[in-house]
């Protein structure tokens, strides 16, 4: 038997419905998220998404339930679960909650992690709330390394992604700075497709821009970038771009006039690194 949690009202109620210990509770119809069953979560600290306080954990009633019906959870996680029929085994008391979220090292409250600096966390080196995964600076996070709030994915900036790598917001795919998307590597929004810059896009782009002129996505990515290319940036961005040049040998500073579509004038604007001329 798994043993999972709830949480409730202090009055032992929960949308309406009065719980008791060793009752079994059942719905009908098939569970489903957030419309239709019994909400439970894996672990204690998890249910203060849903059941927030204010000073401390113990302003709820939590119990230990055994699930016994159909079970749907939430994804990719499964932190949160939906069942038509459970069994309240037995309500905690206030001492047996606090040491539940007790962690060690924790400078801030209610934590069944370590080494966090934030309030309830049940993962490690957060310095947010109510984060369940790692090193976290957001909140109410279940991934790692979220600087944005309510993220499931892992090293977010935005906030609501439940892919990785996104500093835009509620995006589902990977890697996209736009909005809304459930593609990857978008920088418009409302993208289920990949690659797109617009909006409302199933379909990939083929064509891009480079060097201001249309070039096939496919020949893009078969041209052999130069190595300076990937420079470290600084304050300015063109001096950056003329260290790196200053520093690459000429096999590889050669590799810039092979690209698609190049444009030494449009080099010159962007770079200020003038081959112009340059005919070798």
């Amino acid at each position: 038997m798994t043993k999972y949690f709830k949480a409730f009202k202090k009055d032992a109620t929960c949308r309406g419905v009065k719980f008791k210990e060793g009752r079994t509770y059942t719905v009908e119809g098939e569970p489903k998220l957030c419309e239709n069953g019994y909400h439970f979560c894996k672990d204690l600290v998890l249910t203060l998404q849903y059941y927030p306080v204010t000073k401390c954990i113990t302003e709820n009633l939590y119990a230990e339930i055994e699930v016994l019906g159909e079970t749907v959870f939430e994804q990719p996680h499964q932190h949160k679960g939906c069942t038509n029929r459970l069994k309240v085994l037995r309500f905690l008391s206030d001492e047996e909650v606090l040491k539940l979220v007790d962690g060690d090292w924790n400078s801030g409250e209610g934590n069944s992690g370590d080494r966090n600096s934030g309030d309830r966390n049940s993962g490690n080196y957060n310095s947010g709330k109510w984060n369940s995964g790692n090193g976290n600076s957001g909140y109410m996070n279940s991934g790692d390394c979220n600087s944005g709030n309510r993220n499931s994915g892992n090293r977010n900036y935005g906030n609501r992604n439940s892919g990785n790598w996104n500093p835009g917001y509620m995006n589902s795919g990977d890697g996209n700075s736009g909005d809304r998307n459930s593609g990857n590597r978008n920088s418009g929004d409302w993208n289920s497709c990949d690659n797109s810059s617009g909006f409302l896009n199933t379909k990939s782009e083929d064509t891009i821009q480079v060097f201001n002129k249309p070039c096939l996505r496919e020949v893009w990515e078969d041209a052999d970038i130069p190595d300076f290319f990937y420079f470290k940036s600084g304050d300015d961005c063109k001096q950056s771009w003329q260290d790196s040049y200053n520093t690459a040998d000429e096999e590889d500073r050669n590799k810039v006039k092979l690209l698609p579509n190049f444009d030494a004038e449009v080099f010159f604007e962007l770079t200020g690194i003038d081959l112009r001329g340059d005919t070798k």
